[in-house]
């Protein structure tokens, strides 16, 4: 897959230059970031650094330290970088930071991403039974369905009502289950496909976190899509002290592509609180052992790949979830795990 030049610019703007408390961009040091065909990265740096005392030469530990940034970016084989005076290349940096999403303010919230490598792993239905979970914890708490082109949050919320707008003609979200949420389902007549580029799903986003009145809250849960495109890469953008959640089964294979998405938000300097492993066992009506249907093994082998973050949950198949919804209910053995998942969210983000 080839690398996103974004991803690259993003990287180099999280890199920490020593004695500044500034960015790359801010400081204005990257003229234009170059990709090759066998993806290496020419990093085009100013020679020297306009300031109160007069120009001097950016320092070497400053290019040392975006050279490490780019990389650690995914995919990148090697760096290059070129000494340029300012001006002799237009600045497309700087105008590609214009581009970027602005952050979203959400105050005091804990963001939650929760991401998965592959599709199919639960991911939207551990986000939804999180979020019910934490909702009753009496917690106030907003969910944004960002994978726009699978949503599902509301059927598993159990939502019946759209959104509705304040008098500012912004989006009120609805409530569903206890939870506040926004989803493309509401938008898109049913049955019908969305058929989007990446800008259009960008301001789909920018309107949910940006634009929308949400109140206060205690938690958001961001429900990604699955892999590590655009519109991952705009959320972690868009919310940069975001944590995020890794959701894999039991199966060894889906655990070596969900550490991808992991690793994208280490990459992006975002922490990973844990990972949960959807459908871990089935529970023999027999005699009570655990069957293992899809294998075992793939959350601890997700947890140790990024780094021995901790195992949050093993969430076993059972059911069934609650009429008209995707959510367990306490006297199920997966709804207990969903309890205990939220007890240790909030005891390690508290």
């Amino acid at each position: 897959m080839a690398v996103s030049k974004r991803a690259v610019i993003t990287a180099l703007n999280r890199a920490p230059l020593q004695g500044s408390d500034r960015g790359a961009l801010a400081l204005g040091i990257l003229i234009d970031v170059l990709m090759d065909d066998d993806d290496t990265v020419r990093l085009l740096v100013k020679d020297r650094l306009e300031g109160e005392g007069g120009p001097r030469p950016v320092p070497e530990a400053w290019v040392a330290a975006l050279e490490a940034a780019a990389r650690a970016v995914p995919g990148v084989r090697s760096v290059r970088t070129e000494r340029r005076p300012a001006g002799t290349v237009p600045p497309s940096v700087q105008q590609q930071a214009q581009r970027m999403r602005p952050a979203a303010d959400f105050g005091s919230a804990v963001v939650i991403a929760v991401a998965s490598g592959k599709g199919g792993v639960g991911k939207s239905t551990v986000t939804a039974n999180l979020a019910a979970a934490l909702a009753g914890r009496g917690l106030r708490v907003g969910a944004v369905d960002a994978d726009i082109y699978g949503f599902s949050l509301p059927a598993l919320l159990g939502a019946t009502e759209p959104p509705a707008a304040t008098a500012e003609k912004r989006l009120l979200p609805t409530l569903a289950s206890g939870v506040r949420l926004l989803s493309m389902d509401f938008f898109v007549p049913a049955g019908q496909a969305v058929v989007w580029r990446g800008p259009m799903l960008g301001k789909a986003l920018t309107e949910f976190l940006s634009h929308a009145d949400w109140g206060e809250l205690d938690y958001l849960l961001l429900d990604l899509p699955p892999g590590t495109g655009d519109v991952a890469l705009d959320i972690h953008e868009m919310l940069p002290g975001s944590r995020e959640i890794v959701v894999t089964t039991p199966d060894p294979l889906a655990g070596r592509v969900a550490i991808r998405a992991g690793q994208m938000a280490q990459k992006t300097g975002h922490t990973v609180l844990g990972v949960v492993e959807n459908m871990s066992f089935l529970r023999c009506g027999h005699c009570g052992q655990e069957l293992h249907p899809f294998g075992e093994g793939g959350g601890r082998h997700v947890a140790e790949g990024l780094g021995g973050v901790p195992v949050l949950a093993r969430v076993p198949l059972g059911g069934p979830p609650r009429p008209g919804t995707g959510l367990f209910g306490p006297d199920t053995e997966p709804g207990r795990a969903f309890l205990g998942l939220a007890e240790a969210v909030a005891r390690g983000v508290l």
